[in-house]
């Protein structure tokens, strides 16, 4: 790779780095990164970054990236040098010749460490795995809010109780209640690869069925008990997962069956309460 190409597999990399708290394990959070200080110009912590940097990689030579006309692989020996003249005007990035380390300095004269990762395009449900399931309703408005006050306490519950293995490909249920009324509901889909911007360290996940169900808003209106809510909200809830029963082949001959007594077994438990 050139100076330019190298440059932008760095960022490339970049976003898919998960970087190192305090303890050297896996940060959970922005919050949770370990940003170490190394100054600038007179203030630069040579002694410091030398170290860190000695002790992170272990081969010879690593890639230093600077901008676009200056990235290279170049001897870890001289790498603190360069950081050092450069840094009060570049962000500079260091990865390892196999692309599983980086360090990333910002102009400002801190540091982070992380370990890349690799997301393959498509990955196989391991035998045995738990199908993971998760309801949303929290998109609403003011004339639903209090459906969704109702009906998500209890999503837990069901979340729980449906964490099973039911074979298949599916490893994640997404289900979503509708409670604006403008707002048209889609089509079950599964998809093989979906961004996850709930968690910061698993960036994808895998094999997710994914649908939304409108209720009858007109019925909504009419309802005044969190009971009565929950009752209408839950059976057209189970109702909808006929749909996973039709699609079973195609999931792998999922168990829709056992699912769906198992999410009338759930709903059954909180209509006793």
């Amino acid at each position: 790779m050139d100076a330019k190409q190298l440059f932008r597999f760095f960022h490339s990399k970049y976003e898919l780095t998960n970087w190192l708290n305090e303890n050297g394990v896996l940060a959970q959070s922005d919050g949770d990164v370990k940003w170490f200080y190394c100054g600038i110009n007179d203030d630069f912590k040579v002694e410091l970054v030398d170290q860190t940097i000695q002790n992170f990689f272990s081969e010879d030579e690593i890639y230093l990236c600077i901008s676009s006309s200056k990235s290279s692989m170049v001897s870890k020996s001289n790498v603190t040098a360069e950081i050092a003249k450069n840094l009060h005007k570049k962000e500079i990035g260091l990865m390892d010749s196999s692309f599983t380390k980086m360090m990333f300095f910002n102009s400002y004269g801190t540091f982070k460490s992380g370990v890349i990762r690799e997301f393959p395009e498509t990955s196989s449900r391991p035998n045995g795995h738990l199908l993971n399931v998760a309801f949303f309703a929290n998109i609403m408005d003011e004339n639903t809010s209090k459906v969704a006050k109702a009906i998500n306490k209890h999503f837990d519950h069901f979340e729980k109780a449906l964490h099973k293995d039911y074979g298949g490909v599916m490893e994640y249920l997404w289900i979503d209640l509708e409670l604006v009324e403008s707002h048209k509901p889609f089509p079950f889909r599964f998809q093989k690869r979906v961004s996850n911007r709930s968690s910061y360290t698993e960036m994808y996940s895998y094999n997710v069925g994914h649908y939304s169900i409108h209720p009858d808003y007109e019925k909504l209106k009419g309802l005044s008990t969190d009971e009565e809510i929950c009752a209408y909200v839950f059976d057209l809830l189970y109702q909808s997962t006929q749909i996973l029963a039709d699609k079973q082949k195609k999931l792998g001959d999922f168990d829709a069956t056992k699912f769906r007594l198992d999410f009338l077994a759930a709903k059954t438990a909180i209509d006793s309460l």
